[in-house]
């Protein structure tokens, strides 16, 4: 399409379309570049996800020399075979050396940006994985003192997880809700002791006390490089969309998505889960519970997605109590699930 404005076809013995010509050759290199550029970009995109950002970083930029002095290759190419015959050859082999060597320059240059961002990559995951386990170790000395906390722990981890899916989060957030599921309560671990282990209805100071565990959770977690995007989410995943939640009485807009996750899943959980106090609720029962809390306590979206989740799954998914639910931090995948306490008290506030 570019050539075909030139008029003239490119003939040795009609050095006047020289300009016309090369200019054109240009064009169609840097069409030719930027065609395949997009369409590659496309490609990796519709079959890998992968964003644009990434491609243009590992695909696109490195090689942007290479591929400019190709077009000027062209263009000098056919600028020397109107002028000087022959010559032509040799500036196709110049710039045609050069541009490849600059190909397997640019390459050893993403290769080691790759190794570099791999070791990196490595070293923030055992991070995140030593971070992980201490908060878990936190988590399950709770369950120990308590005999409920890493219950409902490992239960809020899976269906927080499994809402973000539903609601087609990408798999790090779905990652990341799973690891805040699994800490929400660490800021227990610094109320008193009596607090955690009395039997019995809790009155307004012991409730007052209790209230203040999102807060606590927030500045154990926020200590800590990968976990300072999951604290907000522990700090408010008792705020409701009604504004009647805690510590800081947030409305539904003012809530982040993760948030409003984590406060479904988790008082989903503490209904069918046995506590101390009491025996843990039947589906149906939570079920109505979980529907009648939808835009006042709940997140509306959030409970229609959880609900979707929970009409299709079996009857120990819903009612926390199959190998998924084991909490990951002692207990191997492939050992029994011990049974439930007998005695104790409530760690939560009442649903």
């Amino acid at each position: 399409m570019i050539f075909a404005t030139t008029a003239q076809p490119l003939l040795l013995e009609a050095p006047e379309v020289g300009a016309s010509v090369v200019f054109a050759t240009l064009g169609v290199g840097a069409t030719l570049v930027l065609v395949n550029s997009a369409s590659n970009a496309c490609l990796l995109k519709i079959k890998y996800q992968q964003t644009l950002r990434k491609t243009w970083e590992e695909l696109i930029e490195p090689y942007l020399l290479s591929d400019a002095i190709n077009v000027a290759t062209a263009g000098l190419g056919v600028l020397a075979l109107l002028v000087y015959g022959p010559v032509a050859a040799i500036v196709v082999v110049v710039g045609s050396v050069a541009s490849q060597g600059i190909v397997y320059r640019s390459r050893d240059r993403v290769a080691e940006n790759l190794e570099l961002k791999a070791r990196i990559s490595s070293l923030e995951e055992s991070l995140r994985i030593s971070n992980m386990t201490f908060g878990a170790m936190m988590v399950e000395d709770l369950g120990r003192r308590d005999g409920y906390t890493h219950l409902h722990a490992a239960a809020t981890s899976v269906y927080a997880a499994d809402i973000a899916v539903e609601l087609k989060m990408d798999s790090r957030s779905a990652e990341r809700l799973r690891m805040a599921g699994l800490l929400h309560n660490i800021g227990m671990f610094e109320l008193p002791e009596d607090l955690l282990t009395v039997s019995g209805k809790l009155n307004s100071i012991a409730k007052g006390k209790l209230s203040e565990h999102p807060a606590e959770g927030e500045a154990a977690l926020d200590s800590v490089p990968e976990f300072e995007d999951m604290a907000t989410w522990v700090r408010w995943h008792h705020e409701r969309p009604d504004g009647r939640g805690y510590p800081d009485r947030l409305r539904g807009p003012w809530i982040p998505i993760e948030a409003k996750i984590l406060a479904a899943a988790q008082a989903y959980a503490a209904m069918v889960l046995d506590q101390p106090r009491r025996a843990g609720m039947d589906f149906s029962t939570a079920r109505e519970e979980l529907n009648s809390g939808a835009g006042t306590q709940f997140d509306e979206v959030v409970v229609r997605a959880f609900l979707r989740i929970l009409d299709t799954a079996s009857e120990g998914y819903r009612m926390a109590d199959d190998h998924r639910f084991i909490f990951p931090a002692t207990i191997k995948r492939d050992t029994p699930r011990p049974a439930r306490p007998d005695s104790g008290s409530e760690t939560l506030d009442e649903v």
